[in-house]
């Protein structure tokens, strides 16, 4: 794992040191919205058991061989869809082929990546990142009622690219993005609970110079229900464009990926998956600079 402090950039050292700290912030936020919301739902869980008959009471409970089921089956669909090969080419050709006219700066490749695992730590860092093995998943548990046994994670993958801007003006950057992986959403919602899953994958561009640019952001996967059942790859070039105002000086470009994943109630689960098998990664992206 490369160390930032060994980097001669000092403007870059502090742009990823106050990454880091944002990231941090928001990963806990989400962890304690989803405490509270358990710590909460718990008391009004029990509140409602109380009032119930025995029998109905005793139907809130887990049902540990239902998400056992559930786990089993997944890791058996997961398996299969590692095995699948990619549909759509990945080819570095195929981009670079229909790329803009009129360069002023032309192709970049990212100068520095950070992998910020759902965990809270620092998966992977280093310069001229390559092919990146990133997944996530999340199950839950109980009846999922007032939003009680779920597990919500957000992993992100950052790059950052650089480039000398020769001239004062707007400049435009188109963001490709290349995705080798699948996802996994099932959630079985019953009339006495509550459950849900869903996976999501955006993109988010934010240029620096003397001081942040505004932030543009695409989302490029979006699936989710309380009764669902779907597992499917997610494969090739994804494109986002952005555009800011630099001066003739040294620019910076974070593109960020957020994977996220949710599932609540027994034997529902989420996953994003780009890591398991060879075919399965996040590849390197481009941007182009016109």
């Amino acid at each position: 794992m490369a160390d930032i402090n060994e980097g001669t950039d000092l403007v870059f050292d502090r742009l990823l040191a106050a990454r880091r700290e944002e990231v941090v912030a928001l990963q806990k936020a989400q962890a304690d919205r989803l405490a509270d919301v358990e710590t909460r739902g718990q008391r009004s869980l029990a509140a409602l058991q109380d009032s119930l008959p025995e029998s109905l009471a005793s139907y809130l409970g887990s049902d540990s061989s239902a998400e056992e089921a559930a786990a089993k089956d997944m890791k058996s669909c997961a398996a299969t869809l590692a095995e699948q090969a990619p549909r759509e080419s990945t080819a570095l050709s195929a981009v670079m082929g229909n790329g803009p006219s009129a360069a002023a700066v032309g192709w970049l490749t990212p100068y520095y990546g950070t992998l910020h695992g759902s965990n809270g730590a620092i998966a992977w860092q280093g310069y001229n990142p390559g092919n990146i093995d990133a997944s996530c998943w999340a199950s839950g548990a109980g009846s999922g009622l007032f939003g009680t046994g779920a597990g919500s994670f957000t992993l992100y993958m950052d790059w950052w690219f650089t480039f000398r801007a020769p001239e004062n003006r707007n400049y435009a950057q188109t963001i490709y993005v290349p995705f080798n992986g699948f996802y996994i959403v099932r959630a079985d919602d019953g009339w006495f609970d509550s459950k849900e899953a869903k996976v999501n994958i955006s993109m988010t561009a934010r240029g620096y110079q003397y001081n942040y640019k505004p932030a543009g952001s695409v989302n490029v996967l979006s699936t989710g229900d309380d009764n669902i059942n779907v597992n499917d790859r997610f494969d090739g070039w994804r494109t986002m464009y952005y555009s800011d105002l630099l001066g003739a000086d040294q620019a910076y470009l974070l593109l960020s990926v957020a994977l996220y994943v949710y599932a609540r109630g027994g034997g529902s689960n989420a996953q994003l998956n780009f890591a398991d098998g060879n075919a399965n990664y996040l590849g390197v992206p481009l941007v182009y600079v016109s």
